[in-house]
């Protein structure tokens, strides 16, 4: 429930975010905050692009699990082309070519379509997940975005061509 709450993508003050969470867990008792931080530090996608895919505890890969299923599929989908349309991204160009980011701020300043981020990102996550039960979730929701990934581009070309 926690985990989003000072993601620098979505809040100005990571600092001041990440002590509101210390100071809510202090306030209802939990002492182990070590991990909860622990978990939600390195639970990003955008964190291993530098640093490799961290070693997490077996709750921590519950909960990455369960922030990528969240992400692909339908919902991913919905959630993908909202931000896209609040950024004013363009949907889909084929000159734009999917990008490899080598670092966590090059990510997050990426000036890339709306589709390509499936490329860039979406379309890698299934690869990632660390439970068997997570692994099958992401069969059909994978196989979503690729049908609809493809569907955009197939009726691009069908009205521009190529």
């Amino acid at each position: 429930m926690l985990h989003d709450t000072y993601d620098d993508k979505l809040v100005n003050d990571v600092l001041a975010a990440k002590t509101k969470v210390a100071d809510f867990l202090t306030t209802i008792g939990f002492t182990n905050q070590d991990a909860v931080f622990e978990i939600i530090d390195h639970l990003y996608f955008s964190s291993e692009i530098e640093g490799g895919k961290p070693v997490l505890t077996l709750e921590g890969n519950i909960v990455q699990d369960a922030d990528r299923l969240d992400a692909i599929g339908a919902f991913g989908i919905t959630r993908t082309l909202q931000y896209g349309f609040a950024r004013q991204r363009k949907l889909y160009d084929p000159a734009i070519q999917p990008k490899t980011y080598q670092t966590k701020s090059t990510y997050h300043a990426c000036d890339s379509t709306t589709l390509n981020h499936f490329y860039e990102k979406l379309f890698k996550l299934s690869d990632t997940l660390h439970t068997d039960t997570a692994k099958k979730m992401a069969i059909p929701r994978d196989k979503l975005m690729r049908d609809f990934v493809n569907a955009i581009e197939s009726e691009y070309n069908d009205v521009y061509g190529n």
